[in-house]
């Protein structure tokens, strides 16, 4: 799915959400600069897989977390994790670096991608590309998780 996609699904999902366009962006640093509002809505993404690349992650975190790999496994009791390849996020999700989020478990037709969104977001909103990072949306977390499991994946909160 594409931004004009995402944003329509939205809208008739009824979900609530504000999105800021912009020049496009590959860092949390970036992000920053922009000068949107929300600053407690920021969030880094990170798309890992496991070490037989049988298992793919698109974990959701604070943007000033940073987050121990070790730690993640032992939570999600996989194999050993690292980040996935550009080829990875191409094939996978439809996106480049830099716009790693979790819509882009939409464009996962395998629904091998799981979605862990930090349970911190629990009460509030969170930032988002949809698909493309040259715009940013803020959004509720459950109404992510919600789009995303309505259109057949997974998606969780996790304590990070």
């Amino acid at each position: 799915m594409n931004r004009d996609e995402i944003l329509q699904l939205l809208k008739e999902g009824g979900v609530a959400f504000e999105v800021y366009d912009h020049e496009p962006i590959s860092s949390v640093e970036e992000a920053k600069e922009l000068g949107l509002p929300h600053k407690e809505a920021g969030t880094k993404n990170f798309f890992l897989r496991d070490k037989k690349k049988r298992n793919y992650f698109i974990i959701v975190t604070k943007e000033d977390k940073s987050i121990d790999l070790k730690q993640v496994r032992e939570i999600l009791g996989t194999s050993a994790l690292s980040f996935a390849s550009a080829e990875d996020l191409d094939r996978m999700l439809g996106v480049v670096a830099g716009a790693v989020g979790p819509f882009g478990a939409l464009n996962d037709e395998e629904h091998k991608v799981k979605v862990y969104i930090d349970s911190e977001f629990q009460e509030g909103l969170m930032d988002a590309h949809p698909n493309d990072s040259s715009a940013t949306m803020f959004l509720k977390a459950d109404d992510v998780m919600e789009i995303i499991r309505q259109k057949g994946g997974t998606a969780e909160y996790i304590e990070l």
